[in-house]
């Protein structure tokens, strides 16, 4: 996650504006997830595109993984998900990728139009591997 957060500092350049639908609830968790890491870290700068590119350079890049990914997603909730609102966001050269191969996968494979699905369950997945690892810590910095 913090790679993603010196990426975006360092390397603003080469990050991309992408549009994202996300599932609310997904959202609302995320939302909650970067306020208690600010908090933690005494990084107020950390963004929903830091954790988003960050996700997505975890996201299996295999379309039937990420197709099955999105199927347990919505069978854990019954088919019943919120529509998300579109958002943009900057993500990284590797993430700016991602989607862009992932839109033209889903649609090959005549599952177009479910990205919001694979994103959501990316980001559920990587919300639960953070809550595993415990509160977010700033880094120590060479020579203190």
């Amino acid at each position: 996650m913090l790679e993603s957060f010196a990426s975006a500092t360092i390397q603003s350049r080469s990050w991309k504006l992408h549009g994202f639908r996300i599932v609310p609830e997904i959202l609302t968790l995320l939302k909650t997830r970067i306020n208690a890491d600010r908090r933690s870290t005494g990084n107020p700068k950390l963004a929903i595109s830091h954790y988003l590119d960050a996700v997505l350079r975890h996201t299996p890049t295999d379309v039937e993984e990420q197709i099955a990914l999105a199927q347990e997603f919505l069978t854990a909730r019954m088919g019943i998900v919120e529509a998300g609102k579109q958002s943009t966001y900057r993500v990284g050269p590797q993430a700016s990728a991602w989607v862009s191969d992932m839109n033209v996968g889903l649609q090959e494979a005549d599952y177009g139009r479910k990205g919001i699905y694979v994103v959501s369950a990316s980001i559920e997945s990587f919300l639960g591997a953070l809550d595993g690892g415990g509160a977010l810590q700033r880094p120590e910095l060479p020579g203190r």
